[in-house]
Order: structure tokens, then sequence, then C-alpha cells
């Protein structure tokens, strides 16, 4: 709007007037999240998904005292979560969590996003409560999307309902646009079916058990033994229950405490996709920057498998033998780091491109860096840190890079060879492997 006309200065007035009178919810609060002052905790209500399906808002009141996941962005899933407990007398001992987040939908019924809750409660019903707990597997209680009440309507909270009439202008904006890159990381380009508008659906899920970061590890030890519990549960979702994860990233590993072990808990099932036929053929990006494999990066037309997941757990081990597993040491770290670019701003820390600039630069990096085991050493593990423990992780980073792109027993065309060697893309399934 032009204030320096008498049409503009009115519709300046009238935004003014108009943001007086709006609600806390066209705002940006959020009405089923309160704080209470004095008793210093939040008050969270979570869709009672036991309840009946009869168009009634009903929710089940969480406490908790502290967000132990923050949302690093505005835009995107925007997740968090909280340390909480059903019994607002046990807000000091929580044994739950909640985690909130915004996830993309689609309006495109190939891609819809999967439904977390009902892909937890199959692997629960397929598995049976037993074995879940025993392995590692988070559970799912109350869970659905955040509703209420707004001027009497029963409101879904999503973008179109933030947004108004905004969001169907942006809808026209979308369908003019060749390609729109959307913050899942995912490519809507005119060839591509998933393109549609970019609907979020505030979400709000009840999980258990109450996980502690990876960072909370004391040594590498402990995170070997982290890693082989989660990857053993992955590989038993994908052979008894058909799902197969695709979002391997320390921030979807858990650890919880068993007697005097750690155990491992895998996590955040969002991305996680039905392995037939129909549903691996979709060529998607899925997945956190640093941790997605070469395949995915170049949304190559091979099919989507488990290597690609193994393949992230060996950019997780990576990562973590170079920036350090424990908080300490990544502080440390990232302060050795800090020093060094001061002294020299073109100095450019190690593993520094698996997290900038293109998906393509990216893949071209890890390429490069996985190459053969000398390039593997001189762009990797010689940045490990150093001591015994680092030099055991070390070691299972080689042996996962062999078995992933040195393989013998697998076809050039169904390997990690393949993209290494830049062998053109087959539509061929590259499962089977014996990974470890």
């Amino acid at each position: 709007m032009d204030v320096t006309d008498s049409a503009g200065r009115a519709a300046y007035i009238s935004f003014i007037v108009s943001l007086c009178y709006c609600t806390d919810y066209e705002l940006g609060y959020d009405p089923t999240v309160v704080w209470n002052a004095d008793k210093k905790y939040w008050v969270i209500k979570c869709p009672d998904s036991t309840a009946a399906k009869d168009g009634k808002v009903r929710v089940v009141e969480y406490y908790a005292r502290k967000q132990i996941i923050e949302a690093e962005r505005i835009f995107g899933r925007h997740t968090r979560g909280f340390a909480a407990s059903l019994n607002r007398n046990m807000v000091d001992e929580p044994d739950t969590f909640i985690k909130d987040a915004w996830p993309y939908e689609s309006s495109d019924s190939q891609h819809t996003s999967q439904n977390e809750l009902d892909i937890l409660k199959y692997i629960e019903k397929k598995l049976g409560g037993k074995s879940v707990d025993r392995l590692g597997i988070v559970r799912a209680e109350n869970s659905g999307i955040v509703r209420f009440r707004e001027a009497g309507n029963l409101v879904n909270d999503d973008t179109s309902a933030m947004l108004g009439s905004v969001f169907a202008d942006f809808k026209v904006a979308l369908s003019q646009t060749p390609t729109v890159p959307t913050t899942n990381n995912r490519a809507l380009t005119e060839d591509n079916p998933a393109k549609s508008i970019l609907l979020r659906v505030h979400q709000r899920m009840i999980l258990q058990p109450l996980g502690r970061p990876l960072h909370t590890l004391k040594s590498p030890y402990e995170l070997i033994i982290v890693l082989a519990d989660i990857m053993v549960a992955h590989s038993v979702i994908l052979k008894t229950c058909g799902y197969l994860h695709r979002n391997i990233s320390p921030n979807n590993i858990m650890v919880v405490d068993d007697g005097e072990r750690v155990r491992g808990l895998l996590i955040d099932f969002d991305h996680a996709i039905k392995t037939d036929k129909s549903r691996l053929a979709i060529a998607e990006r899925t997945g956190t920057l640093p941790f997605m494999s070469i395949c995915n990066l170049q949304n190559s037309k091979v099919q989507r498998s488990e290597l690609d997941d193994w393949e992230s757990l060996l950019y997780v081990v990576c990562w973590l033998g170079v920036h350090g597993v424990n908080r300490d040491e990544q502080v440390a770290y990232q302060q050795e780091i800090d020093a060094m670019c001061k002294d020299d701003e073109y100095y450019k820390p190690p593993l520094a491109k698996w997290e900038a600039g293109t998906f393509d630069d990216v893949a071209i990096t890890k390429k490069n860096d996985l190459e053969d085991d000398e390039s593997f050493n001189d762009c990797v593990l010689q940045y490990f840190q150093e001591g015994a423990a680092y030099d055991e992780l070390k070691a299972m980073a080689r042996s996962l890079r062999l078995a992933l792109f040195e393989n013998p027993e697998l076809s050039l065309l169904y390997s990690g060879v393949s993209v290494i060697r830049d062998i053109p893309d087959k539509p061929a399934s590259r499962k089977g492997a014996k990974v470890l």
C-alpha cells in the first residue's frame, strides 16, 4: 500500500484497525498450549484418539516443564518436543514425549503424507507390544490434528485456516510456477505428479518411552550399541511390517536406559513408506541433508530401499565421529572450528559441504569423499576425534562403506557402486544387500 495517497492511507488505517480486532489465533498464538505462570509448567491439550468420532473435540491434558526440542526456523515442519506427564503432580518426572509438528500434506492422493500414528499402531499390532518394547520402537498413544473452537466454529489448525483467502492466491501462484522447492526437500516440477498446494497441518502426538538425545551418550562405545539396536529394529520393521523408515539421522535416534546398559530407540516415521511396488516406484527426496543417500540427493530413478537407510547410517557415524558424540565434545569441536575460521576466512570445516549447496552439490561431494578407501580416509576418517573409542567408530565406518559401495555380492547396477562410478540409473530395485 502506498501511504502517499489517500487510498493507501485508508488501506493502512483499515489494516491497523483489523489488527486490533484479531483473535489470539489470528495473531499466531496456539490456544491449545498454555503456560501456567503460577505452577511454571505448560498445559498442552492433545487430541484424544481413543474417543468416539462424533465431531466433538475431545482432548487429554498433559503437563510439561520444559521444551526439549525447539523449532529451528519458522518455516518447514516446525517440530517441537516436550517432556511431559499425564499427571500434573509428576511434571518433574516426565515419562512421555509430545511431538508437535507441521507435516506437509499433498492434494495428490499418490503423495499424501503417511499418518505416523497409523504406521506405529500397525507396527505394534504386527509385532506385539512386548516385541516393540524389546526392539526399541517408539509407541504412539493419543494423536491427531490440533483442533479448537474459533468464533464458535470447529477449526483444523493448518496453513489454509491461517492464511485464509491468501492461501487460494498462493495455490494459483503455485500452479503457474514450473519448479517449487519445498521445505521437506521434495522438488515439485511440471513432470512431477506431486505438484500441488503446500498444505501443512498441525499435528500433535504422544509417544513413549521418553528417550534422551544422542548427545547425552558418554562414549562412541555406547553410540555403537545404540546404532546397532535401531538398525535391528529397522530391519525387523521392514521385513515383518513392510515399512521403510527413510529418515535415519541423529535427531531420529534416541537413547533409553535399560539397567546398566543403554538402548537405542527409533523414532519419527513421518517419511516411512510401505514397500509395495506402487509406492517404491515413486522417486522423491526425503530426509535430512547431511544424512541423505547419494541416490536420494540425485533424485535417482533407482527405487529407494534399505540400502539408502544404511547409507544414511554411515553418514551418521561419520558426522558424529568428526563432530563428537557427546555435547561436551561437540562444543569443544565447534569452538576449535570457530577459532580456525576466524584466523582464516577461507577455511572450510570437514564435512561442511555435506550440509551446504544444492542437492547435486552435496551428492558430488559425497561421491568424491567415498570414491575409494584413500579418499574416504583423506576427506573423512582423518578428521575423526582422537582416542581408542573413536578408532572403533572408524572401523565401523570403513565396514559400512565397503559393504555399501564395494560389496562383491552385488551387481554394479544394484549397489552403491553405481552412484560412485556414474553408471546410468536403471529403474530396478537395489534391495536384498547384506550390509553387515
